[in-house]
């Protein structure tokens, strides 16, 4: 997948999430900024280490399984905004933004959809924080890291 393709998923997930808000579904909203959040970093990282495509070429098998991953934190590291994100950061806003966005998906995101539980755990409230710490200007995760596109 290259980055162009990334950026433009990230986009329309966000979209998405705006269209499942409107609707009251709650957790597939929560979900689906899940996933604009990680197309963003993916195409973060290919920004960051000059590839024009996201790492899945089977034949290097090692490579490929490093960078497909689920977990936030990982891929934070990878894309280097953990400058941006991370405790040690220097903007206080951001981090904030960051840390309760992803403290709602804890290790892979992607099991949520598994988790009857864990999707219950998702209202309006919960969600609408959670788009706002995605997507709000300045502070927004999404938006820092378009910053950096």
């Amino acid at each position: 997948m290259t980055t162009e393709q990334l950026k433009l998923i990230s986009n329309m997930r966000i979209n998405s999430a705006e269209t499942l808000m409107k609707a009251g579904d709650w957790f597939f909203s929560a979900y689906t900024m899940a996933m604009a959040l990680e197309c963003a970093l993916k195409a973060m990282i290919c920004k960051t280490l000059n590839l024009s495509s996201y790492p899945e070429d089977p034949k290097h098998a090692k490579i490929r399984n490093f960078f497909w991953t689920h977990e936030f934190e990982q891929l934070l590291i990878l894309s280097g905004l953990s400058d941006t994100f991370s405790p040690s950061g220097q903007n206080p806003e951001a981090i904030q933004s960051w840390s309760e966005f992803t403290k709602e998906f804890s290790g892979s995101w992607s099991e949520t959809k598994y988790s009857y539980d864990l999707q219950q755990q998702f209202d309006k409230i919960k969600v609408e924080r959670l788009y706002e710490n995605l997507t709000s200007s300045p502070w927004g995760i999404i938006t820092k890291i378009k910053e950096k596109w």
